[in-house]
């Protein structure tokens, strides 16, 4: 386990309180999250950042955790920003307190109304293709700042899986069209001065080398556009989802901008999600069914993918924990189903846990980031409570 979970003598502890005891007053299935450990993680990132030696801002990617006491931790910050992709983010964004100066917006595929709706809140827009860049420029006045995302050109991601790879995808501008397509803008009244760039989700190690070239491709580009003023080089760090993964870590990262960016000298943004809230949320669900077939110990539990996809939409592995024996040994294999009527709705199949009895609690984590923010009601099975400390 990581982050700030533990063991105390009612089972698993997150931030040092009894987990099962959060889950006797809500129920299940539940979310639940340790703003400490939050506020904990933004600040090893902006040291990380404070490292390279250059001006630097981070905005937190909304889309990953959307919970009210969430947002305020983070702007309790008070120099964390949002990283929002609609205008409903941008709307919370601003109910909870962050300025519109506060907000950047990275979206792709924007409608009318999107864009509409951007220029009345008066956010700064990341934007990476014509035809939005077009709409853009006849809402907002001349001289308006955007930024132009481009396509890394490299496909990295948690397993090199596809699905949370961002390079040579839908997104950004290719590398060799960005300065004619800056001009185009500059034509049409805007200015340029951001350049913005996403490797991919759950970055490994192994990544790095690959960062290390796209960083270097968007230095060479803001070094040839000297209107731009930040490099936003995204998000995706952060996600350890078992004991064998070994993510792109904090120090290697912050030497990466610092070796790409140092003589360029300009500002740095970046857009964490999973970094800063995956680790410090849970979620619960209790069993309902112990059932052998084939000989196959299923389990089945109160949840199903509407409440948490990663296993379902992206193969991700989720770490399954006995809340009341967090420590025991593990001594039955099982697979672990959900209660959606749809045969991928499996959390983890021939795993190894503690000897299982239905009302049993078990523990989903890390579960922070990308779980209740993408949950829905399919099967009107409802949506998972969610409490914060």
């Amino acid at each position: 386990m990581d982050g700030a979970f533990g063991c105390g003598p009612e089972g698993l502890t997150l931030g040092g309180r009894a987990v099962a005891a959060e889950a006797a007053v809500h129920g299940t299935p539940l979310y639940l999250y340790d703003t400490a450990e939050v506020r904990r993680r933004a600040r090893l990132l902006k040291q990380a950042l404070a490292a390279t030696g250059l001006e630097h801002r981070v905005h937190f990617a909304m889309k990953s955790n959307r919970f009210g006491p969430v947002l305020d931790a983070l702007r309790a910050e008070r120099d964390v920003g949002i990283d929002a992709c609609s205008p409903r983010e941008v709307a919370l964004a601003l109910r909870h307190g962050f300025a519109p100066a506060e907000i950047s917006v990275t979206a792709s595929m924007l409608a009318d109304r999107d864009l509409d709706a951007f220029a009345a809140a008066r956010v700064h827009l990341n934007l990476d293709s014509r035809s939005a860049l077009r709409r853009w420029a006849a809402r907002v006045p001349r001289g308006t700042p955007v930024g132009l995302r481009v396509d890394p050109g490299v496909a990295v991601g948690y397993g090199d899986d596809p699905r949370v790879a961002y390079g040579r995808s839908k997104f950004g501008l290719l590398p060799e069209t960005v300065e004619q397509v800056a001009a185009e803008a500059q034509a049409l009244g805007l200015v340029v001065d951001t350049l913005h760039v996403h490797g991919g989700w759950g970055l490994p190690a192994s990544a790095l080398p690959a960062m290390q070239r796209t960083f270097a491709m968007l230095a060479a580009l803001a070094e040839r556009l000297p209107p731009v003023e930040t490099l936003n080089v995204g998000g995706g760090l952060g996600a350890r989802r078992r004991a064998s993964d070994e993510p792109l870590g904090l120090p290697a990262w912050s030497d990466a901008l610092r070796t790409a960016f140092g003589r360029w000298g300009g500002r740095i943004a970046c857009e964490p999600g999973t970094l800063l809230v995956d680790w410090a949320g849970v979620l619960l669900v209790q069993v309902n069914t112990v059932e052998n077939k084939d000989g196959v110990t299923w389990l089945g539990v109160d949840a199903g993918h509407n409440v948490n996809v990663y296993a379902a939409h992206y193969g991700i592995p989720v770490e399954i924990v006995h809340v009341a024996r967090p420590l025991a040994a593990a001594d039955t294999i099982c697979s672990v189903a959900g209660n959606i009527n749809e045969s991928n709705d499996v959390f983890a199949r021939g795993i190894a846990l503690p000897r299982v009895a239905e009302g049993d609690l078990l523990a989903f984590l890390p579960a922070g980031a990308y779980g209740s923010s993408m949950s829905s009601d399919h099967c009107l099975r409802g949506f998972a409570a969610e409490v914060a400390w």
